[in-house]
């Protein structure tokens, strides 16, 4: 049973203003104008944006004015100027985290937050209410990209960590169901929670679904078995993982939907969403700055592909400048059938994350492992290897070493969560290993993947 679209969306904003978050409505009004803006207009606002985070950033934060200083830069004339800064890699997210928060940051709203991301590598890093203000309003865009949906019809995010869950409160279970929203929980794939979340979707008849790739591409695999359809389903939105054509085919056809891919990271919310009706990734011109360079540290040109680097536009309390991804894409020329005014990009070149498989049938999600490992600070990256159905084999990137207990505590963890007592190996590096891209999955499946593609190679 859903609520009415318009008393939906009415109770929605309500009870936003309640929460102290009445901003978000103005913010996602002000992004909607902005799509009738020119290019041009959209590159202006950009880097009036930009600037400001730089000046702002020399002002305030005691890194960026140690190494501008070092560099005689207190501004920027244009975009290009930006790259006489150094990137900001992950080692020095971490060790610099006090001198990248601001001297005006808005400390009775800071929360610190993770990730490991693709990558795997640990990153820590604060953000403000403003940003989360932000964020929100983003989000709501760009699912309004999405097949025409509207706030207030119904939607579903289907999510699998565990730090999102544990922000839950009583008050956000309220939200949604005012809404029209239902969010279920995708942290272990088995079987039978596939089968629970599919018949969850054809009762609630979401228009929009919001997910992960794999979790969307295992529920899509269990509706075609079952000769299933999810009534009313308009679009599914992947997101968090790249969306391979294999996967974008069998989940729009099997579910009779349109599906989009989004990319984007915690340290930055959202960095870029196909366009409405599908086309190029559009870069959120208005949240970040996106560099893509080659293997010099050149810009790349159209059609390039490169490394991303990014500049969060709307987080003053810790802004990242320069932030070092490891993703890779290309930037796009602007073509007649691009509909709104904002650059674009290819999808990002990453590499679907492989499921590990236990004995019994259950599919782990290579997030469960990111969940896990992120806890512990001495661990700054890993890989979980997977050549053997009862046998994990995990190299961990540990500068000073990895504590027998840690490996217990994780060992132990990995039982709980993943429902199996695999025999778990740790090797401990004092380096990170070399990759031909500059990316590592987290997980890497020799058993040959449920997506129907080859055995991985190890460090792909």
């Amino acid at each position: 049973m859903h609520l009415h679209r318009g008393l939906a969306n009415s109770l929605y904003w309500q009870e936003q203003r309640l929460r102290g978050r009445a901003p978000v409505k103005e913010r996602l009004a002000w992004l909607r104008a902005n799509q009738e803006r020119t290019p041009e207009e959209i590159a202006e606002l950009q880097f009036e944006k930009l600037r400001a985070t730089v000046q702002h950033a020399y002002r305030t934060v005691p890194y960026y004015r140690r190494v501008m200083d070092e560099r005689g830069i207190r501004d920027l004339e244009s975009p290009a100027d930006l790259r006489k800064l150094p990137l900001l890699s992950r080692d020095v997210l971490l060790n610099e985290q006090q001198d990248l928060l601001s001297s005006e940051a808005d400390r009775d709203s800071l929360q610190v937050n993770y990730s490991s991301g693709s990558t795997g590598r640990r990153a820590q890093f604060q953000q403000d209410l403003d940003f989360r203000l932000w964020m929100r309003a983003h989000q709501l865009r760009t699912y309004e990209w999405c097949s025409g949906w509207q706030l207030g019809d119904p939607f579903v995010l289907l999510w699998g960590s565990e730090i999102y869950w544990s922000f839950k409160q009583l008050i956000d279970r309220t939200e949604n169901l005012i809404s029209n929203r239902r969010e279920f929980n995708t942290f272990r794939l088995s079987p039978q929670l596939v089968s629970s979340v599919l018949d969850k979707l054809v009762r609630f008849q979401p228009h929009l679904v919001s997910t992960y790739s794999n979790a969307m591409h295992l529920i899509a695999k269990e509706a075609e078995r079952r000769n299933l359809q999810i009534p009313g389903l308009r679009a599914v939105q992947g997101t968090s993982e790249p969306l391979p054509p294999a996967l974008r085919e069998t989940i729009g056809r099997v579910l009779g939907c349109d599906v989009y891919d989004k990319y984007g990271m915690r340290e930055t919310n959202i960095v870029s969403h196909e366009q409405p009706g599908g086309g190029p990734m559009l870069i959120q011109a208005e949240n970040v700055f996106v560099e893509f360079i080659d293997e010099n540290g050149e810009p790349c040109q159209d059609g390039q592909r490169g490394r991303m680097v990014i500049t969060t536009l709307n987080n003053n309390s810790m802004p990242l400048i320069r932030y070092e991804t490891s993703d890779l894409a290309a930037p796009l020329a602007r073509t007649a059938d691009t509909t709104l005014p904002y650059p674009c990009m290819s999808s990002v070149a990453g590499r679907l994350q492989d499921l590990i498989l236990t004995p019994d049938g259950n599919h782990i999600d290579a997030y469960l492992f990111s969940y896990l490992f992120m806890r512990f600070p001495e661990v700054h990256w890993f890989q979980v290897v997977q050549s053997e159905p009862d046998r994990l084999q995990i190299k961990v990137y540990t500068p000073e070493g990895l504590r027998k207990g840690t490996a217990t505590e994780l060992t132990e963890r990995i039982h709980h969560h993943t429902g199996y007592p695999f025999k778990v190996e740790f090797e401990s590096l004092r380096r990170m290993p070399e990759s031909s891209t500059g990316k590592f999955r987290l997980c890497v499946s020799e058993l040959g993947t449920v997506t129907g593609q080859e055995p991985a190679h190890v460090g792909a």
